[in-house]
């Protein structure tokens, strides 16, 4: 039997009323719009699953985020709730995927979390309270904390929500109750279904960019495992078999790709996996990215020689996570993702040989070229069939070599790699990097996000 699913909105914004209805409605969901006595011309409709919840007006002014936690409480204190039906809250500015709310009907736990995507840009001119990272929320027991889950995520039994109180004193009453969720009833995580944060923000989800993944090929077998199997059916692939070099076969998959009209090429190995989530994450930390960017990756060494990066070796539980903010500078990548821009010409020097190191390759060209190059936030997983007895072999050295050779200092202060992992790193010479831990300011949007990160681990 299919759930039925009610949204609940602290709803304000009069002029959304008609965009929601065209949205909820296909998604034969129940949605309760609450409203002040002062509101209610707001959200009048024919619609029988459109139910607006009407509260008196408060007796004294509430602040802005006050007003929505004390519109869900009274809601909860005052509305028929159905025990076994779902309830989920959005705010008036977001919304939720339709494969979700599909999902949702067909599951009857207690409680349900789904994951959150956030958009592409911290919108220009807003006040510092809504600088809300673009990062999505990702559902999954480590995230239900404050600062990394919201009250979109959470789908309870109306037996549960009937019990929820959001503590109108407090930014963060969200992720409380979340946490108290989490300690008294088991709860069922769908890190691939997802509520849109902000989706009706202006400029939130603006994607100014076409982009278009390629990828060398040695085993077909490997390919349709992992990289064929990821969520990236909106986007289109290159493919190529078998290159005499990586860097020839990266070049005619780059002017592949960039006749095709895009911005970016997403550069991924045979084994890699995307989920439908990571376009637009990694689309959002681009966006940060100053105009000199060039290349890009998601996992490789920082100036100093320290992985940096989120990525998990899937053959290993552990995951790659560091301390850094990110957008971080780079001083190499792991070549399992390259992120090339195209607007900047770039094309990898044919020059070297073999298959390794052009992730290094990438980040000397791009300083070579008075551009940028940095590791981004941009999770995902690599199934790599590489054996950790793995060494550097001839061919290795003779690229590392090649790579000493045709950059020189005033070039490349640092030629390093992920794979050989000496402390400190692989210094080009003995100059003293100082101590400062910190990343320069990207840009304006880097910054307004390094400064959302840094009040989110304040308030954990």
């Amino acid at each position: 039997m299919s759930k039925t699913i009610h949204i609940v909105t602290a709803f304000s914004r009069g002029h959304l009323f008609d965009t929601h209805v065209a949205a909820y409605g296909p998604m034969g969901v129940i949605w309760h719009p609450v409203v002040f006595e002062s509101e209610k011309d707001i959200v009048s409709s024919p619609f029988p699953w459109v139910r607006p919840f009407i509260i008196p007006d408060p007796v004294r002014p509430l602040g802005w985020f006050d007003v929505g936690y004390h519109k869900k409480n009274e809601f909860i204190k005052g509305a028929e709730i159905a025990d076994d039906d779902y309830y989920m809250v959005l705010d008036d500015d977001d919304s939720i995927e339709p494969e979700a709310v599909e999902a949702l009907k067909g599951m009857d736990n207690d409680i349900v979390i789904i994951s959150m995507k956030r958009g592409y840009h911290i919108p220009r001119d807003v006040i510092p309270e809504r600088f809300y990272p673009v990062t999505t929320l990702i559902a999954s027991p480590d995230n239900v904390q404050i600062g990394m889950i919201s009250n979109q995520q959470y789908i309870t039994k109306g037996a549960i929500f009937k019990t929820l109180k959001f503590d109108t004193s407090e930014h963060c009453a969200d992720g409380y109750v979340a946490i108290d969720l989490k300690e008294r009833y088991p709860i069922r995580y769908e890190p691939t279904l997802y509520a849109l944060f902000n989706f009706y923000e202006p400029g939130r989800w603006d994607n100014p960019y076409k982009i278009e993944f390629g990828c060398m090929v040695n085993d077909w077998h490997r390919f349709d495992m992992c990289l064929r199997q990821s969520q990236l059916s909106d986007f289109t692939l290159q493919v190529l078999h078998n290159p005499e070099t990586a860097c020839k076969g990266l070049n005619i998959l780059l002017d592949k790709i960039d006749r095709g009209g895009n911005d970016i090429a997403i550069l991924a190995h045979q084994d890699m996996y995307f989920t439908s989530a990571w376009v637009q994450q990694m689309l959002g930390q681009i966006a940060m990215l100053p105009d000199s960017w060039i290349v890009a990756g998601i996992i490789g060494k920082d100036v100093k020689g320290r992985v940096c990066g989120k990525m998990q070796d899937m053959r290993m539980p552990l995951k790659f996570v560091t301390a850094h903010l990110f957008p971080a500078p780079a001083s190499c990548f792991d070549e399992c993702v390259i992120i090339v821009n195209l607007k900047k010409g770039f094309r990898f020097l044919e020059d070297m040989p073999g298959f390794d190191l052009y992730g290094t390759l990438a980040v000397c060209q791009a300083w070579e070229m008075g551009g940028t190059a940095w590791v981004i936030d941009a999770f995902a997983e690599h199934y790599c069939t590489r054996s950790f007895s793995w060494r550097p072999g001839q061919e290795f050295e003779d690229c590392f070599k090649w790579l000493h050779e045709r950059f020189p200092a005033r070039v490349a202060e640092r030629i390093d790699t992920t794979v050989l992992p000496v402390k400190g790193g692989l210094p080009r010479y003995d100059a003293e990097l100082g101590d400062d831990d910190t990343n320069p300011i990207v840009n304006e949007r880097g910054y307004r996000e390094q400064r959302a990160s840094e009040m989110a681990l304040q308030n954990q």
